[in-house]
C-alpha cells in the first residue's frame, strides 16, 4: 500500500455490516482511479507508475473503474493493458456502448485498425444501452463515430474517415446539454478532422480545425502535437516545435509526437538534441523502428560511430526472423555507421545483408560505391551503381543523385565516353532544369574537360542567367582557353554570353582574354591585320586608307565583344596583339591625313584601343613611323589648344593609344573640355584615376621602416612597375563565413582543432594581406569573407595607392592600406585569424625568416595562405631569364618590348618560348615581374614541408587554379582523399611539372 493509498483510508464506525463497507471501499477505489487519471493528465506519469501498479494488483470489479484504468494504460503508453482492461469492462457490462468504445480506442492505440472498427460497429448498435442519460449515450456515440473514423484513417480510407468524423461532430452538436465530457469527446473529434483533412493536402481547412479543437479547455495534448505535424509540414518549424514541446510537457509518452521533436531538430542541424528526443521515444516505445533509425543517423551525424551501430544492433536483435523486411533498414544505418567508424569489413557484411533482403536499394548501392571509392577502388564503385541501374523498370530509372553520383565517378576514372553519355541522359530527363546542367558541368570540371561541361554550363546560364554561380562556371570553363578562330567568327550566342560575363562582378575578365581572342582572331579582317608589314611606310599609308575608305574596320568600331574586351582586360594573344598593333598604326596613319576625319565609330574604337594600351601600360610595339607622327600629332594639339579652341576627340584617342594622357602638361585642359562618352571615360581612366592616385600616395600611413636592401630593391621595382593593373575581380554576391569558406575548400579536413572555431572572432575575422601589391587579394579578403576586417600592406606606395582607389571604386570600408617591410611586422603587436601572403616571400633574401614572421601573427586558431615559386613549374621561367640576360636587355620599356619581340620569334620548341603562353607576358609590369624581377627564388615541395615541420605549422591544402589538378591527384592517389600529403605531391609535380602553374598556394593552420 503506497501513502497516498493509506490516507484515502477510513476506519467504519463501531456496529457497521458488509453494505456499509463496501460502500465505503468503493469510495476508496473512485478516489484512487481519480488520482491516478489526474496524474496521468498532468504530465506526470512516473508518479502515476506506482499507484497504477498497486490498482493492477487489485483492480476495481465496476465497468467504469476498468474504463478508467484503461485510460490510464493508454495515457501511460501500454496499449495492451488498456485492451485487458477495456475488454473487462465489455465482459462486466456488455450493453453498454461506452465500453465498446473505449475498447475500440484501445485496439486502434494498439495498432489493431480492424478490431478497433469492429468494437466502435459495436458501440454504435448498443447505443442508449446502459447509459444514465441522452446525453451520456451522444457522448458514447460520438466517440463510437470517433474510433471508427480513426480506425479508418489508419487504414487509409480518408474519406470515410471524414465521413465518421461528421457524424460524430452532428451528434455532438445536437445535444441539448452538452458536458465536459461531450465537449472533450468534440475537441478530439475536430483534432481527428483535422488531422484527416491535413493528409487530404488540405492545410487551410486543417489549421482552422486544430484551432477549434484547441479552443476548447483543457487542451488535449494529442491534438497539439498533430497541430505541430502540420506546422512542421507546413515549414513553420519554430512553432511546430513550441507545440510538440507544449504536448509531451502535458503527455511525456507521446511517442509521435516525441519523435517529432526529434525530427524537428536533426533538421535544424542539432543533432545532439535529437539524440535526446528520440531516446525518449524509445524508452516508451522500444520498437518504434523510425526513431530508431533517425536516432542512429543522428548519432552518425554528431560522431557517435560506434554508439549508433550500436542502436541498429539492438533493434535488429529484437527481430527474431532473419528475412524480415523490418530489418533492411536497421543494417542500411548499421552499414552507414561502420562506414564512418572506419570498419570497411563490417560495413560491407551489412550492407550486402540488406541488399540481400531488399536488392533494390539505391542509397544501400550509393554507399557501397562511396565504401569502393574510399579504398581506392573507383571502377568497383563505378559497377556498383551500374548494379542498382541493371533490373530497373525503365520508366524507374536509377534515383537523379545516384546517377550524379555515378556521373562524378565516371568524370573522375577518366572515362570521359560513359560520363558523356549519362550526362546525356541525366540532362534530358529534365532538359530545362538550370541547377542540374550547372551540376553537370561542375562535374566535368573537377575531371578538367572543358570543353564538355560548356554546352551545360551555357545552357545554365540561357535558364537562370541571374545566378552568379552560374556565370562563374562559365569563366572557369573558359578560363585561358584556346578557342580555334572560326572563318567569319564564333557563334552568335557565345559571343553574346562573352560579353554577357564581362559585365559580371563576379566575373574576372582577365580569365577570358585568351578565348575572347580565339573568338575575335576568327573574323577575317584581323587575319588581314595580323598580315601587315610591320614598317611602316608609304605603301601602308595607302593600305591604311584603303581599308577605313572601303569599310574593312567599320565591323570593328561596332563589335560590342572587342570593345569591352579592349576595355577591361589585357589582350593576352600574339596574334590579336599583332593584329591590334597595325590597326593601331592603320588608325594613326589614315585619321591623321587632311580633313582629319571625327567620325564616331572611328572614335569609339581609337578610345578603346586607347584603354587596352593603358591598362598593357603601352607594351604593343612602336614603329619609326609612328613616332614621328604621334610628334607631328601631338604639336597640332597643343596648337589648337593654345588657340583656345578642342582638339577633336579622335586626336586625343590617338594620342591615348601611344601615351598615358596623364603625364601631357595639357591634361588639366583636357579635363576642363565637354567630350564625347567615349572620350570622357578615356579621360577618367588616363587622368583623372592616376591623379587620384599620386594624391592617395601621400596619405597613405607608414607602419615600419623599409631598411632591408632586398626590400628596398623590391619597392624600387614596384614603385616603377606596380603590378598588376587590374580591372574587375570576381566579386562574390554575398560573402561568406570563414567557417563555411574552408570546408568549401578542404572538405576533408577537421576544422578546426581548437573550440575558437565558434569564438566570435571567427564571425569577424581579422585578416592580414602581407604584400598585398595592387590590392586584388585585399579586395577578395574584404569581399568574400563575411565581416572581415582586412590589414593590406605593402613595399610600394604607388602600389598601394591603385589599391586603395580600387577598393574605393568598389564601395568596399572594410580593407585599411598601409605602407611596411613584411620582416618588421611582428613589431606591430597584433595577431590575425587569416594571414594571406602569396607571390611574396620567394621575393626575399630568406623567405624562411619571412615565414617564420608570419607565423608569430597568427592567432592559436588561426589559418594562412602563403605562396611560393615552384622551381620545377618555373623552369621556362628560367631559361627565357638566361635568355633575356645573353642579349642585356634592361628592365625598361624598350627592353621589355624588345624583350617580347625576341622570344616571340623563338621557335615553339625553344624553353624560354613557353613563358608566351602566361597572361603576364602581355603587359609590361606583368612581363618585368614574370621575366626581369630584381630578385626572386623558387622552392621546392620537400622544402615546404619541411619549412611546415619546422615552424609547427599543418598543411590543409592546396589552393588550385585548376580543379581538374584535384581530379588528377584524387586519381592518383585515391588513399588521400584529403590530398594533404605533400610526399604525393611532390611524385605528382614531377610526373606533371606544369601543375601549378609556376606557383604553391598552401593553406596551413598551426599544429594541435
Amino acid at each position: 500500500m503506497t501513502t497516498d493509498t493509506a490516507t484515502e483510508t477510513t476506519s467504519l464506525p463501531p456496529g457497521q455490516g458488509a453494505p456499509e463497507r463496501q460502500a465505503l471501499d468503493q469510495q476508496v477505489m473512485e478516489q484512487r482511479l481519480s488520482k491516478l487519471l489526474e496524474l496521468c493528465r498532468a504530465g506526470r506519469p512516473e508518479e502515476a507508475e506506482a499507484p497504477y501498479r498497486d490498482l493492477c494488483a487489485a483492480p476495481p470489479r465496476d465497468a467504469d473503474g476498468l474504463l478508467s484504468l484503461a485510460e490510464a494504460a493508454r495515457i501511460l503508453a501500454r496499449p495492451a493493458d488498456s485492451v485487458a482492461w477495456a475488454e473487462a469492462a465489455v465482459r462486466s457490462q456488455p450493453d453498454r456502448a461506452e465500453g465498446w468504445s473505449v475498447l475500440a480506442l484501445a485496439f486502434i492505440a494498439a495498432g489493431r485498425s480492424d478490431d478497433g472498427y469492429a468494437a466502435a460497429a459495436e458501440a454504435l448498435r448498443r447505443t442508449g444501452n446502459g447509459a444514465a442519460d441522452e446525453t451520456a449515450a451522444i457522448q458514447a456515440a460520438t466517440q463510437a463515430h470517433r474510433a471508427q473514423a480513426l480506425a479508418r484513417l489508419r487504414l487509409g480510407q480518408l474519406a470515410e474517415a471524414a465521413a465518421a468524423c461528421d457524424a460524430a461532430l452532428r451528434l455532438a452538436d445536437g445535444a441539448a446539454q452538452p458536458t465536459r465530457s461531450l465537449r472533450q469527446a468534440q475537441a478530439e473529434t475536430l483534432g481527428t478532422l483535422a488531422l484527416v483533412r491535413m493528409l487530404e493536402g488540405r492545410p487551410d481547412e486543417a489549421e482552422a480545425l486544430f484551432r477549434r479543437a484547441l479552443s476548447h479547455r483543457p487542451i488535449l495534448p494529442e491534438i497539439l502535437g498533430n497541430h505541430a505535424s502540420l506546422l512542421a509540414r507546413l515549414g513553420r518549424d519554430e512553432e511546430a516545435l513550441e507545440q510538440a514541446e507544449q504536448a509531451v510537457a502535458l503527455r511525456p509518452r507521446l511517442a509521435g509526437t516525441l519523435h517529432l521533436i526529434g525530427t524537428l531538430h536533426h533538421r535544424a542541424g542539432q543533432p545532439e538534441s535529437a539524440i535526446a528526443a528520440f531516446h525518449r521515444v524509445l524508452a516508451v516505445d522500444p520498437g518504434h523502428l523510425d526513431a530508431r533509425l533517425r536516432l542512429a543517423d543522428s548519432l552518425r551525424v554528431a560522431g557517435h560511430w560506434e554508439e549508433a551501430a550500436g542502436v541498429c544492433r539492438d533493434g535488429l536483435a529484437r527481430i527474431a526472423n532473419p528475412d524480415d523486411p523490418n530489418r533492411t533498414p536497421l543494417l542500411a544505418n548499421l552499414g552507414a555507421a561502420l562506414q564512418s567508424s572506419g570498419d570497411t569489413a563490417g560495413a560491407l557484411d551489412a550492407y550486402r545483408e540488406a541488399l540481400r533482403l531488399s536488392p533494390d536499394l539505391p542509397e544501400v548501392h550509393n554507399n557501397l560505391a562511396r565504401l569502393h571509392q574510399e579504398t581506392g577502388n573507383p571502377d568497383a564503385a563505378i559497377e556498383e551503381l551500374r548494379r542498382a541501374t541493371a533490373g530497373r523498370p525503365a520508366n524507374q530509372p536509377l534515383p537523379l543523385p545516384l546517377r550524379r553520383a555515378l556521373l562524378s565517378l565516371l568524370v573522375a576514372a577518366g572515362r570521359t565516353a560513359e560520363a558523356e553519355a549519362e550526362a546525356f541522359g541525366i540532362a534530358r530527363t529534365a532538359p530545362e532544369d538550370a541547377e542540374l546542367c550547372f551540376d553537370i558541368a561542375a562535374l566535368f570540371l573537377q575531371g578538367g574537360w572543358r570543353d564538355q561541361a560548356l554546352p551545360y554550363v551555357r545552357k545554365a546560364i540561357r535558364l537562370a542567367p541571374d545566378v552568379p554561380r552560374n556565370w562563374i562556371a562559365f569563366a572557369e570553363t573558359l578560363r585561358d582557353a584556346d578557342l580555334p578562330g572560326q572563318p567569319g567568327g564564333a557563334d552568335q550566342g557565345l559571343r553574346a554570353d562573352l560579353l554577357a560575363a564581362l559585365g559580371r562582378p563576379e566575373v574576372e575578365g582577365a580569365g577570358l582574354s585568351r578565348a575572347i581572342a580565339g573568338v575575335l582572331t576568327g573574323s577575317p579582317v584581323f587575319a588581314h591585320l595580323a598580315a601587315l608589314p610591320e614598317e611602316s611606310g608609304p605603301a601602308l599609308d595607302d593600305v591604311s586608307r584603303a581599308l577605313l575608305a572601303d569599310g574593312s574596320l567599320a565591323g570593328l568600331a561596332e563589335d560590342a565583344l572587342l570593345l569591352a574586351h579592349l576595355r577591361t582586360a589585357a589582350v593576352c594573344d600574339p596574334t590579336l596583339e599583332r593584329a591590334l598593333t597595325r590597326l593601331r598604326r592603320v588608325l594613326l596613319l589614315a585619321l591623321t591625313g587632311p580633313g582629319l576625319p571625327d567620325r564616331p565609330a572611328w572614335r569609339t574604337l581609337c578610345a578603346a584601343i586607347a584603354e587596352q594600351c593603358f591598362l598593357n601600360e603601352y607594351v604593343f610595339a612602336e614603329t619609326d613611323g609612328e613616332f614621328q607622327v604621334l610628334a607631328v600629332l601631338l604639336r597640332a594639339a597643343e596648337a589648337v589648344l593654345a588657340g583656345g579652341e578642342q582638339p577633336p576627340a579622335v586626336l586625343v584617342a590617338l594620342l591615348g593609344a601611344y601615351r598615358p594622357l596623364y603625364r601631357w602638361e595639357r591634361a588639366a585642359a583636357l579635363q576642363s573640355m565637354s567630350w564625347p562618352e567615349e572620350i570622357a571615360r578615356l579621360l577618367n581612366r588616363q587622368v583623372a584615376e592616376p591623379l587620384a592616385e599620386a594624391a592617395i600616395q601621400g596619405e597613405l600611413p607608414e607602419l615600419t621602416p623599409i631598411s632591408h636592401p632586398v626590400s628596398v630593391g623590391v619597392r624600387a621595382q614596384y614603385e616603377e612597375n606596380p603590378y598588376p593593373r587590374w580591372m574587375t575581380t570576381g566579386l562574390l554576391p554575398e560573402p561568406v563565413p570563414l567557417s563555411r569558406f574552408l570546408h568549401t575548400l578542404f572538405p576533408h579536413a577537421a576544422l578546426p582543432a581548437s573550440p575558437a572555431w565558434d569564438a566570435p572572432g571567427w564571425e569577424a575575422p581579422e585578416v592580414l594581406v602581407a604584400g598585398c601589391g595592387t590590392g586584388r587579394e585585399a579586395v577578395w579578403a574584404a569581399s568574400t569573407l563575411k565581416n572581415a576586417k582586412v590589414l593590406a600592406v605593402d613595399l610600394s606606395r604607388r602600389s598601394l595607392a591603385y589599391a586603395t582607389r580600387q577598393s574605393r571604386r568598389l564601395g568596399l570600408n572594410n580593407v585599411e592600406f598601409a605602407q611596411a617591410d613584411l620582416l618588421e611586422l611582428g613589431t606591430l603587436g597584433r595577431r590575425f585569424d587569416v594571414v594571406h601572403s602569396v607571390g611574396v616571400l620567394h621575393h626575399m633574401e630568406d623567405p624562411m625568416a619571412g615565414l617564420r614572421v608570419l607565423r608569430g601573427l597568427l592567432r592559436p586558431h588561426g589559418v594562412m595562405e602563403v605562396g611560393f615559386y615552384s622551381a620545377a613549374a618555373r623552369r621556362p621561367i628560367q631559361a627565357a631569364r638566361a635568355f633575356i640576360a645573353e642579349r642585356g636587355h634592361p628592365p625598361t620599356l624598350d627592353g621589355i618590348r624588345h624583350v617580347r619581340r625576341d622570344i616571340l620569334a623563338l621557335p615553339d620548341g625553344h624553353p624560354a618560348r613557353a613563358v608566351a603562353r602566361s597572361p603576364d607576358f602581355y603587359g609590361t609590369s606583368a612581363c618585368r615581374d614574370l621575366l626581369m624581377h630584381v630578385h626572386e627564388l623558387h622552392v621546392t615541395l620537400p622544402w615546404l614541408a619541411g619549412a611546415l615541420e619546422t615552424l609547427g605549422l599543418e598543411f590543409l591544402g592546396f589552393r588550385l587554379a585548376d580543379p581538374a589538378v584535384a581530379a588528377l591527384y584524387r586519381k592518383r592517389f585515391p588513399e588521400d582523399p584529403a590530398m594533404t600529403s605533400l610526399a604525393r605531391w611532390d611524385r605528382l609535380e614531377a610526373e606533371h611539372p606544369m601543375i601549378f602553374g609556376g606557383l604553391y598556394q598552401a593553406w596551413v593552420r598551426v599544429r594541435a
